[in-house]
């Protein structure tokens, strides 16, 4: 999924669980159960770009979703350390693989397999269609997080 997508599921779940700790566990596992459900990212056929564009996209991408989803929860959620840790959280996961992307094929090894944890998990679907199920996800998460409290 998108960072943008995680980091609003980590938004959601900051709405619901107000101790810091659990909801950054909680959202770092969610990451890795909402990548399983097949979606379209940036990372989608990244091997057809070059490394620099691709990298661009990430960290763009990565900004607008830590400081756009704080910006667009802070004044909703009171406890703005859970809000920022949750969404840190939930991004996790995809820096764990950035050295590997930057540095291949020479990256340490521990990298080559947090990259190979992802991939094993990770579920791509082209886009328009994974573009649907990644915002059905977001939406069920936000819906529970802040509609349904």
């Amino acid at each position: 999924m998108t960072s943008i997508s995680h980091a609003l599921i980590g938004a959601a779940i900051a709405s619901r669980v107000h101790d810091p700790v659990s909801a950054g566990a909680i959202a770092f596992a969610t990451h890795f159960l909402c990548d399983m459900i097949p979606h379209w990212d940036l990372g989608t056929n990244w091997r057809l770009r070059p490394k620099a564009v691709t990298g661009a996209l990430a960290v763009g991408e990565t900004l607008i979703a830590v400081f756009g989803t704080y910006f667009l929860f802070a004044s909703i959620i009171a406890e703005h350390f859970t809000l920022i840790v949750a969404i840190v959280a939930s991004l996790i996961p995809d820096w764990s693989e950035a050295p590997y992307y930057l540095l291949m094929p020479h990256s340490p090894k521990v990298f080559y397999y947090l990259y190979k944890i992802q991939s094993y998990l990770h579920e791509r679907l082209a886009a328009p269609w994974g573009v649907v199920t990644q915002a059905a996800t977001v939406g069920a998460f936000l819906v529970v997080g802040f509609v349904m409290k």
